[in-house]
C-alpha cells in the first residue's frame, strides 16, 4: 500500500482517468501502438502518477497472449501520426479540473517502449475453446510514473492482439 493520498489529491482536483471510449486492438511493443496511449508533454513540469490500470474484451481472444504496459522513455521526438478516435482524458470526479495528459488510441512514439510491469491475458487450447477473463484490473498504487516526455501505452505479446477498452487513472504531482 502507498502513501498516496487519494482523498486530498481527488479533492484537489489531481486526479484523472484516461479511457478508451470504443474497442481498440493491442499490439507488441515498438514505436508504432495502439490502443491506449498516454503522454505527458514535455512542457507539463508535471508527473503522471498511476494509480490502475483496467482492460476488458470486447471480442473473444483469438489466441494466447498476455496483456501489460510498456513506457517510452523522454525524448526529444514528441509522439506523431495521432489517432484521437476514442480515447479522452477526464477528471476522475467529474469536476472541472484539467490534465495536461494526452491520450490517444494510435500514436508513433518518439522512442520504442519497453514493457514494464504484464497483468492479465488469456490462454488457448489448440482445436478447443481458450479462457480469458472479461475484464482485469492491476492496482499499480503509484509504482508506474511518467515524467515530461514519456509516454506509456497498452501492450500484447503472444499470438493475436486482443481487441478492447483500456484504462489508466493517474494523480498528477508537481515535478
Amino acid at each position: 500500500m502507498s502513501n498516496l493520498d487519494i482523498i486530498g489529491n481527488g479533492k484537489a482536483g489531481r486526479m484523472f482517468v484516461a479511457a478508451n471510449v470504443s474497442a481498440k486492438i493491442l499490439t507488441v511493443v515498438g514505436t508504432a501502438m495502439t490502443g491506449l496511449v498516454v503522454y505527458n508533454p514535455t512542457s507539463s513540469m508535471k508527473r503522471l502518477v498511476f494509480l490502475s490500470a483496467g482492460f476488458s474484451w470486447t471480442t473473444v481472444s483469438p489466441s494466447a497472449c498476455s496483456i501489460g504496459l510498456a513506457i517510452s522513455p523522454t525524448g526529444v521526438t514528441a509522439p506523431s501520426s495521432l489517432t484521437v478516435g476514442g480515447a479522452v482524458v477526464a477528471s476522475a470526479d467529474g469536476g472541472n479540473s484539467t490534465s495536461v495528459a494526452r491520450a490517444w488510441d494510435v500514436a508513433t512514439l518518439g522512442a520504442a517502449c519497453a514493457a514494464v510491469r504484464w497483468f492479465g491475458g488469456a490462454q488457448w487450447i489448440t482445436g478447443g475453446t481458450g479462457q480469458f477473463p472479461y475484464c482485469m484490473t492491476d492496482k499499480i498504487d503509484g509504482e508506474l510514473g511518467l515524467m515530461p516526455g514519456a509516454s506509456i501505452a497498452f501492450c500484447m505479446i503472444g499470438g493475436t492482439g486482443p481487441t478492447g477498452l483500456a484504462s489508466l487513472s493517474f494523480v498528477e504531482t508537481d515535478l
